[in-house]
């Protein structure tokens, strides 16, 4: 049983994606329905028709009708479980089914597998450039934002044109304070005594 779609919530892009809307549902029933006819009609026109004879490749009357029916069993099932993969799938199996015995009564069912297939790209492309327009329009959003904000956290200007404030004065280079503590001054150094023989030659010369 196919699941049923959220009815509190919106349904997501994957859900959509995923999913079989009304109009593909309609076609896959109808898709279902062909197959079990196609294989009846084929395995009555050929069993009536006493010249026919098989040709080389080609699966009998009785095959035919199986497989049609086997075919359309799996396209009704598939599409009550309501996703796109398994019901293209299966179509694309019944067209290789018929395509053995008559081509043409296969070009139906190829036709729906790369209708399901084309819908489930578009929906991904379309919600592809969903989200990239979204975080576009978050990315400006945020720029304009942290410039409101470096704005506002700018220092506000006096009236000289000089900021205050205490992030303003702790900006520019600062200049050195002076030591407060006191430090005693050194004293002179002794006197050099002179030495015996400068003595011995100023006796001398006196």
């Amino acid at each position: 049983m196919a699941d049923a779609r959220p009815k509190d919530n919106p349904p997501t892009t994957k859900w959509q994606i995923d999913r079989l809307d009304g109009r593909e549902r309609r076609f896959s029933y109808f898709a279902s329905g062909a197959a079990v006819l196609f294989g009846l009609a084929i395995y009555l026109v050929q069993t009536h028709d006493h010249k026919f004879r098989l040709a080389k490749g080609q699966i009998t009357p009785q095959t035919t009708l199986v497989l049609g029916i086997v075919c359309g069993v799996l396209l009704l099932v598939s599409t009550q479980i309501g996703r796109r993969a398994p019901v293209g799938f299966v179509a694309l199996f019944t067209f290789l089914a018929f395509g053995t015995t008559d081509f043409v009564l296969g070009v139906p069912f190829l036709v729906l597998a790369a209708w399901l297939l084309y819908r489930s790209y578009k929906l991904q492309k379309e919600a592809a450039a969903k989200l990239r327009q979204a975080n576009a329009g978050t990315g400006s959003g945020d720029a304009s934002a942290r410039r409101q904000a470096r704005s506002e956290r700018a220092p506000a200007s006096a009236a000289g044109g000089k900021a205050t404030g205490p992030k303003a004065r702790s900006k520019g280079p600062s200049t050195p304070e002076a030591n407060k503590r006191y430090t005693p001054k050194r004293p002179p150094p002794p006197p050099i005594k002179p030495s015996r023989r400068d003595r011995k030659a100023a006796k001398a010369s006196d």
